[in-house]
């Protein structure tokens, strides 16, 4: 009986073991890298970076890899290949022009409290962001915690409000210029603005029309929004996927284009926003049924000049959240403000988790800024908690 024993148990172990893959994913027509797909089962989550590229780990062996506007692709561990090639979607729409709604809107209305928690709940997280001067990346920030919010969307009877969001931040690694060549710092967002900006907003007054296009065998609609030709101070289009079987918004994109906004000004310093580009992508809940925010990403661009218009410059600022563990059963104890500069935040840094975090890996354009501005000769005032 004792080999017998023997055998039940490693075979109990291999099956509970840890797997991990290493790849990249690529569009199957152009070559190109994809950013932003999901590599998921119903355990573990992770998403590729700007290269295209992801590690995901799990004890499950079963994967699905996923990007709105592309076949989904299921398959398993041993038939995953270094390179994953996705092929764009086939869909046979059938579009209409929304002139009058009981319409599908007022039908995502009327399940929100079915289909979302509009109650306190608990998650984890992991936010990255990137700071771009005229294309190039002058700071880094990754931050872990954990985060309560006290819903994850705002009714008529809820009104936003900074103590909405509790984080225990976990986990920081951060390193960038402090200044550019103009002497000028460019404000993060706080935790606050953040998380109010990763939810999903509504695009369907009467400043947009709207487009509703059916596919996935009726499954799914586009409903896409665009903003009047009169309302040209500034362009807003993007679309929804929604769910037909339960009304619950599963994808939102949105990009904002400003012309002609108006300055602010900081001492000889003036500034706009010219552009937003907003992406949400929520998951269903195994557990409760109600859908959660999975990964969002929310990029501005920033003109800046001075008084004399002596220069132009641009800032690309861009944000990456990813949560895991939604209404998880765990203590969030607030060790940081909701309100402060994200860059200003100070956190010990932690090498060994950094080394074998996998959420969301650091493309190679990021090593090498990493390695660059940590350089003694950096002529730049360098902020950095990372320590090799």
């Amino acid at each position: 009986m004792k080999p017998l024993l023997l055998v039940l148990l490693l075979f109990s172990y291999i099956g509970y073991s840890q797997q991990t893959i290493n790849a990249i994913v690529i569009d199957s027509a152009d070559n190109s890298p994809l950013e932003f797909v999901g590599v998921y089962n119903s355990k573990d989550h992770t998403i590729t970076n700007e290269d295209g590229r992801f590690q995901f780990s799990s004890s499950l062996d079963s994967i699905t890899i996923y990007r709105v506007g592309y076949d989904k692709l299921h398959t398993v561990f041993q038939k995953i290949n270094d390179t994953i090639y996705l092929n764009k979607s086939v869909l046979e729409l059938n579009e209409v022009t929304v002139t009058n709604e009981k319409t599908l809107w007022q039908k995502v209305r009327d399940s929100i409290r079915s289909n979302y928690p509009i109650y306190p709940y608990k998650e984890k997280f992991l936010l990255r962001g990137v700071l771009r001067y005229n294309g190039e990346i002058t700071r880094i920030q990754d931050l872990q915690g954990k985060l309560e919010r006290k819903t994850l969307l705002y009714t008529g009877k809820i009104n936003p409000d900074k103590k909405d969001f509790k984080v225990e931040l976990t986990n920081m690694r951060k390193v960038g210029l402090v200044k550019d060549e103009k002497k000028v710092y460019f404000i993060f967002e706080t935790f606050y603005q953040l998380f109010m900006n990763f939810t999903p907003m509504n695009a369907t007054g009467d400043a947009f029309d709207l487009t509703e296009s059916t596919f996935n065998n009726g499954s799914k609609t586009n409903l896409s929004f665009h903003t009047k030709p009169e309302f040209n101070n500034e362009i807003i289009n993007g679309h929804y996927i929604i769910n037909n079987d339960d009304n619950a918004i599963e994808r939102m994109y949105m990009v904002i284009n400003s012309k002609n906004n108006p300055y602010k000004k900081d001492g000889n310093i003036r500034f706009r926003t010219v552009a937003i580009e907003k992406e949400i992508s929520l998951s269903k809940s195994l557990i409760t049924n109600r859908y959660y925010i999975a990964s969002a990403k929310y990029d501005v661009k920033v003109e800046v000049t001075d008084d004399k218009n002596s220069y132009t410059s641009y800032y690309d600022v861009s944000f990456i959240l990813t949560t895991s563990d939604n209404e998880g059963d765990f203590d969030v104890k607030k060790n940081v403000s909701t309100s402060k500069d994200l860059f200003k935040i100070k956190y010990p840094y932690d090498q060994r988790y950094w080394n074998a975090q996998n959420q969301l890996l650091l493309t190679n354009e990021m090593l090498d800024f990493i390695e660059k501005v940590q350089d003694p000769s950096n002529e730049f005032k360098v902020r950095s908690n990372i320590k090799n």
